[in-house]
């Protein structure tokens, strides 16, 4: 079996959610600036013997902090570490906002608050936003995997308020204290 057969077998014991959000985790843990830095040092030692250049490269990974998803995946201290850092992401919330519709259609959104731990809170928040603000929509958005669960537009004058256990969105009525003054 070849190592993208592994990862997509291991992608469906896991759960593509899960096995997604892998990657937000090694952003976190790992920046890509680390990542840089490793593999240009790496590269200069092209030159080393291969017992040399193995330790060598142990060594820098040790010292960049190197992790890969075959880590995540198949060391059980590295799976883990995943685990709680996932269990602590899938109930953090973040707000994005769009300044104008052009910067919506474009995808062009602004995270304005992250790590919001309560969905309470972070569409509270979202509301601030949105009423103080000159944006044109907002959203809370689970950090895992993005999924909008309120949204408000002043354009449309929508303002959805998605349940975490609904599939289908329920668009509900605007309260009159919402309403734009004319």
């Amino acid at each position: 079996m070849s190592i993208m057969q592994d990862f997509e077998e291991a992608r469906k014991i896991i759960g593509p959610e899960k096995y997604d959000a892998i990657e937000k985790y090694l952003d976190e843990v790992c920046p890509k600036s680390n990542y840089d830095k490793y593999n240009k040092e790496l590269n200069s030692m092209l030159d080393y013997s291969t017992d040399e250049w193995l330790k060598q490269k142990k060594e820098l990974e040790e010292k960049y902090g190197i992790i890969f998803l075959s880590d995540v995946i198949y060391k059980p201290e590295e799976w883990e570490k995943y685990e709680a850092w996932y269990n602590e992401k899938s109930k953090t919330y973040i707000i994005e906002l769009w300044e104008n519709n052009a910067d919506r259609n474009d995808g062009f959104g602004q995270i304005k608050e992250d790590d919001i731990k309560d969905l309470g809170q972070a569409i509270k928040k979202a509301k601030e936003i949105f009423e103080t603000t000159e944006c044109v929509s907002v959203e809370v958005q689970r950090y895992i995997d993005r999924e909008p669960l309120y949204f408000r537009d002043k354009v449309n004058e929508k303002y959805f308020h998605i349940e975490e256990n609904l599939i289908q969105e329920e668009e509900l009525d605007e309260p009159e204290s919402w309403q734009r003054k004319e």
